[in-house]
């Protein structure tokens, strides 16, 4: 009868520790998506369409310039009129800080936001 032989690597005794494991690299467009899912979910943004290409682009939309494993956000969403543009502004920039960094791992340094009016609230009664 013929024996199996198998030549394995022992298992290490206790795992690497998780500074030593390797890098995650978060490509700039990806951590957009991120940006522009989580800015979806603040109570008073409403997404968008664009029209003329150029002209009225799609919101939200993010711009993000990574510098290691900082990045630098730039974020435009709409809502409806009436709203209260401030405390949009100020919720997005607090949800997006908190929630993208969590998602993607790369800490944002600064997130500006814009907000503009994407129409009128039909639901409003006289």
């Amino acid at each position: 009868m013929s024996e199996l032989v198998r030549d394995a690597a022992p298992a290490p005794a206790t795992p690497a520790a998780p500074e030593s494991r390797g890098n995650l690299s978060v490509r700039a467009q990806a951590l957009q998506h991120v940006v522009e899912s989580v800015a979806l979910e603040v109570p008073g943004v409403v997404r968008t369409e664009g029209g003329l290409p150029g002209v009225r682009p799609s919101t939200p939309r993010a711009s993000v310039r990574v510098r290691g494993t900082s990045a630098r956000v730039t974020v435009e969403v709409a809502c409806r009129w009436p709203a209260p543009v401030t405390r949009i502004a100020a919720e997005v920039r607090d949800h997006v800080l908190d929630r993208a960094s969590e998602l993607s791992g790369v800490r944002l340094g600064t997130v500006d936001v814009t907000v503009r009016i994407a129409g009128i609230d039909d639901r409003r009664t006289s």
